[in-house]
């Protein structure tokens, strides 16, 4: 069946979106093709279970692709790269040469304002400190608000536009985006990209013809107050 070659990088830091190109190894995974298009709702359920595992980043990922676009999947089953991922935010790089050209880029989710995020309630003075379970109970509350929230994206490089273009997560552009959390606690991230945004002639993959795009995913650092010291905390994603 026609496919892409997808080549992509993992970053062990943050990668800057607006300056240097990451140095980043890349690795090469063939895409699947599919006739019926994946729905980007967050739920995987049209996926298959054939997911690759990145040991630096810790997420599972897949690709798959039809005729004109491009789609994504990653899950994250431990809770800091969870967090991370659904707080920091994440930007998706894609290009046609697969050396991180950065031609198209998406922003997303988009990085959160933790003081919007309710905080754990208060315990009695010498009362003990929150269960596993309590812990546990608190981030996924924490993820299911910054998902609901999460309805806008940005996109990078668009038209060759130097500023980045807020648009909601299912947009008219073909462009799609959503995270869930499923019923075993992973968070799952999805995302379809068209081709026609990193190539002025779409390959006819219909009929068999090859492509390769690059896929990076780099995670942002967090927005510390004035004076702070930055830090390496990051989540990276996987091809």
């Amino acid at each position: 069946m026609p496919a892409l070659t997808l080549l992509g990088g993992c970053a062990q830091k943050a990668v800057p979106t607006d300056g240097g190109k990451a140095a980043v190894p890349a690795t090469r995974t063939v895409s699947r093709f599919v006739a019926e298009a994946p729905v980007i709702d967050g739920r995987s359920t049209e996926w298959t279970d054939s997911l690759q595992y990145d040991a630096n980043s810790h997420l599972q990922y897949q690709v798959l692709n039809d005729a004109r676009t491009v789609y994504v999947r990653i899950k994250a089953s431990d809770a800091p790269t969870q967090a991370k991922l659904a707080l920091l935010g994440m930007v998706v790089w894609l290009d046609s040469t697969g050396r991180n050209q950065q031609q198209f880029g998406v922003r997303y989710p988009m990085p959160t304002d933790l003081k919007t995020l309710k905080a754990p309630a208060e315990r009695p003075m010498g009362a003990m400190g929150p269960t596993a379970a309590e812990r546990q109970a608190d981030h996924l509350e924490r993820l299911r608000t910054v998902i609901t929230n999460a309805q806008e994206m940005e996109l990078l490089n668009y038209k060759g536009n130097k500023e980045p273009v807020l648009t909601d997560t299912q947009s008219q552009l073909g462009i799609k985006a959503a995270m869930t959390v499923d019923s075993r606690n992973n968070l799952i991230y999805e995302l379809a990209v068209p081709l026609r945004f990193i190539y002025k002639r779409v390959p006819a993959l219909a009929t068999g013809q090859a492509a390769v795009v690059g896929v990076w995913m780099a995670g942002q650092k967090p927005k510390l107050p004035p004076g702070s010291q930055q830090s390496d905390m990051s989540v990276v994603g996987p091809q």
